[in-house]
This record gives C-alpha cells, sequence and structure tokens, in this order.
C-alpha cells in the first residue's frame, strides 16, 4: 500500500470510528412508536388532523427503520380514490402479505374532496381484494356517483368474502336506485352499523318488500340523516325487520319540513320495539340522547 493508499484508508477508518450521534435500540424505538399507535383514533374524521397520525407520519420521516415501523400502523385506514390506487394496493398487499393482517378501514371516494364523483373502482376494489384484507371491518364511500353501469352488480357480491366487513357509511352518495342500496346492503352478511347521510337515487320509485336485504335482521345500530323518501322508506323496512338497538336520526335545518318529520316519525315507531338508544341530530354538531322512556316528551318536540 503507497502513502496516498495508506492515508485514504486512515481517514476513512478513523471516520467511521469518530464519534456519532447516539441510537436508541431497534425494539426500544419499537416501543415508543407502539405506544403512540395505541392512541390512534381510526373513526377521527379527517386522519390528517387526527393527532396520533400525525405524530406517527412525523416518526416515519425520522429515518428508514422509523419508517417502517410505523408503516403497519399508518396503513389500518387506507383511502382509494381511482383504479391506480387499487392497482397499487393489491401489488402492496402481493408483496408483503403481512399488510393484509393490519387493514381495518377502507374509503372509496372520486378524485376530487367534496364532490360526488364517478367511483368505477368500487366493483375493482370487491373483486381485486378477494382474501387479501381478512381484518377489513369497515367501508365507507363518500363523495360518489354511482351510475348506472358504472359497477357491475356481480363484483358488489364479492363484499360477502370479507368475513370481518360489519359496518357500512354512505356519505353524499348517488346511487342508480334503492334497489341497488338494497343490494350494497344485501352483499355484507355480517353488517351490524349502517350510515346512510345524504344519499339520493338517481330513480325515484317507491320501494317493494321484495328488495329487503337477507341480512337486516343482524342490523345493530342504524344512523339516518336527510335522505329521500325512498332510502327512508328502505330504512323504515329493515328497521321492522330488524332488532335495531341504537338509532341515530338527523335532520340538517332548525325546522324540517312536514313530509320529513312525518317519515322520521315513521322510522322511529318502526324501531319503538327494539331500540334501547335513540339520538335526534338537528343540523349536523348537535345530538340529543334520549331513552326510550322519555322518547314520547321529546317526539313531541321534535315534532
Amino acid at each position: 500500500m503507497d502513502g496516498a493508499e495508506s492515508m485514504t484508508a486512515a481517514t476513512s477508518e478513523g471516520s467511521s470510528r469518530g464519534p456519532s450521534t447516539p441510537r436508541l435500540p431497534v425494539d426500544v424505538c419499537e416501543r415508543l412508536i407502539d405506544h403512540v399507535a395505541m392512541g390512534l383514533d381510526l373513526n377521527f374524521g379527517s386522519m390528517k388532523d387526527e393527532p396520533h397520525h400525525a405524530a406517527l407520519t412525523s416518526c416515519a420521516l425520522v429515518c428508514r427503520d422509523w419508517y417502517y415501523l410505523t408503516w403497519y400502523h399508518l396503513r389500518q385506514r387506507i383511502h382509494l380514490r381511482d383504479r391506480e390506487d387499487v392497482l397499487s394496493l393489491s401489488k402492496t398487499l402481493r408483496a408483503k402479505p403481512r399488510l393484509r393482517e393490519v387493514i381495518r378501514q377502507v374509503g372509496i371516494s372520486g378524485t376530487s374532496p367534496g364532490k360526488r364523483q364517478a367511483i368505477r373502482h368500487l366493483g375493482m376494489f370487491a373483486a381485486t381484494l378477494v382474501g387479501k384484507a381478512p381484518r377489513l371491518s369497515r367501508i365507507t364511500i363518500q363523495n360518489a356517483e354511482w351510475t348506472i353501469g358504472s359497477v357491475r352488480m356481480e363484483d358488489i357480491g364479492y363484499l360477502a368474502t370479507f368475513s370481518s366487513m360489519n359496518t357500512l357509511i354512505l356519505r353524499n352518495v348517488t346511487l342508480p336506485s334503492v334497489a341497488h342500496l338494497s343490494h350494497l346492503v344485501s352483499a355484507l352478511p355480517r353488517l351490524r352499523d349502517f350510515t346512510c347521510s345524504r344519499v339520493s337515487c338517481l330513480q325515484k320509485q317507491q320501494l317493494s318488500l321484495a328488495p329487503l336485504p337477507l341480512n337486516c335482521a343482524n342490523m345493530y345500530s342504524l344512523s339516518v340523516f336527510s335522505d329521500p323518501p325512498a332510502v327512508e322508506d328502505l330504512l323504515v323496512y329493515i328497521s321492522r325487520a330488524s332488532r335495531v338497538r341504537v338509532l341515530y336520526l338527523g335532520v340538517v335545518g332548525e325546522l324540517a319540513p312536514s313530509g320529513a318529520v312525518s317519515r322520521s316519525q315513521t322510522l322511529l315507531d318502526a324501531s319503538s320495539t327494539s331500540a334501547e338508544r335513540v339520538i335526534l341530530t338537528w343540523g349536523i354538531e348537535h345530538g340529543y340522547f334520549v331513552d326510550v322512556g322519555d322518547m314520547d316528551a321529546m317526539i313531541g318536540k321534535y315534532s
């Protein structure tokens, strides 16, 4: 080795043995991140504003090791806006099978926040992820327009394979007809908690008893917020056929039209034999908890 090579080697060796930033053992880092993740609220409206989610995101940016330690916590709730998102998720699940046990919630929406846009990838999601998300428990469809022919009904049938799915939330959604809504509910045999908020149908026909969801007897919680008559009629049928224990009933605005009050009263009557808790909501932020024994007085005030 000549002088130059000797100096280079010595400098390299010296720098590698020089003072370095102290690092915590990986197992300690993992416990710290797991502790932060214990407070993660998956039911928080926007995960960007959820404090523990923000903390985990910051942890993921520290270094490569921390990124992989937070990776599984940050992927408990997945948002799919188009076909590319579904393909990317499917590819990730094939490459990292452990992630299949992590996913708890999936959100389906259009590409632009707040606007009802096509969700052709809904059927693709159901067909592509069969058997790949065994612990998925909740699906949220929001800001979406489900047009006739955009989603194959046979693809919706694949949702029945998600054995842990027990919660369905529809928020700001347009469907072709109330029959499509009934078919979607029927595709989830273990559905217990169902939320319908600002859901409309392109076809305005009233519902007959024929499309009543086969699984409605298992319903435990039903939430209804500002839905048109055809949708509320379906929910009334579901209430009569099920043993709903918790009923959320909301109306936007201080004074509801008389027709809306009448339909709301019908829904309350349909749930009166089984409901243990009724929550009446005006607007978006104000909710009132009502015991069944006090319901008559409250309904009089509401009407």
